[in-house]
C-alpha cells in the first residue's frame, strides 16, 4: 500500500455503529464547544458558523493528505458536522486512498450505501464520502461526519436561508476545483 493511506484521516470513520456517545473526529465532541483552535477563517450564515482550518492551522505530520477541515457549528446544537477535504491527488493516489477508506468503512460498518451522484454513506448517512476531479486530472476526496442533532439545525437553517446545512459541504465539492 502507498504512503498516502497514512495521510488519509480514517478518524473520520470513527463512529461506533448507531451510537453518537463517542467523540466526533479529531478529538472534538458533538454539541456545544467550550473552545476550539483558532481557525484559518471563520464565517457565519444564519444559525451556522463555519470554522475553516487550512494547511497553516493543521498539524502537518498527522494530516499530511489534508487540504482543509471545516467545522460546522450550529447556534443551538453546537458542533454538528465536520468536513475533511484532501489535497489534490493523482489517479493512483485517489484510487489507493479510496480503497483504504472503503475497506475501513466496510470493516467498521458493513456495506456502503451508494447514493445518487456516487456519494458513499455509512451509518444511515452519518458518514459520507465523495470524490471529484478538476480539468487537470487531479482528484480530491471529501469525507463528511454528521452529529446527532444535525437534522434540527438543518431545519432551522433551511427556514432562514432556503437551503439545508448539507448544501454547505457540497459547495466545497464544487468550489475546490472539482467537477
Amino acid at each position: 500500500m502507498r504512503e498516502m493511506h497514512k495521510a488519509i484521516p480514517l478518524i473520520l470513520l470513527n463512529f461506533p455503529v448507531n451510537a453518537f456517545d463517542e467523540p466526533a473526529p479529531f478529538g472534538f465532541n458533538w454539541g456545544l464547544l467550550d473552545k476550539v483552535p483558532t481557525p484559518s477563517h471563520a464565517t457565519r450564515e444564519a444559525n451556522v458558523t463555519l470554522l475553516i482550518y487550512r494547511h497553516d492551522r493543521l498539524p502537518s505530520e498527522e494530516l499530511r493528505g489534508t487540504e482543509e477541515i471545516i467545522l460546522e457549528v450550529c447556534k443551538k446544537e453546537g458542533l454538528q458536522q465536520i468536513i475533511w477535504i484532501s489535497k489534490f491527488l493523482s489517479d493512483s493516489e485517489e484510487h489507493d486512498a479510496l480503497d483504504s477508506i472503503l475497506a475501513e468503512g466496510r470493516r467498521r460498518y458493513g456495506q456502503t450505501e451508494v447514493e445518487e451522484g456516487g456519494f458513499l454513506r455509512w451509518n444511515g448517512g452519518q458518514i459520507t464520502v465523495a470524490a471529484g476531479s478538476n480539468d487537470q486530472g487531479l482528484h480530491r476526496i471529501f469525507m463528511v461526519s454528521s452529529g446527532p442533532k444535525l437534522d434540527g439545525c438543518s431545519e432551522d437553517h433551511r427556514a432562514i436561508t432556503g437551503h439545508p446545512v448539507s448544501d454547505h459541504w457540497m459547495r466545497f465539492l464544487t468550489n475546490t476545483g472539482t467537477k
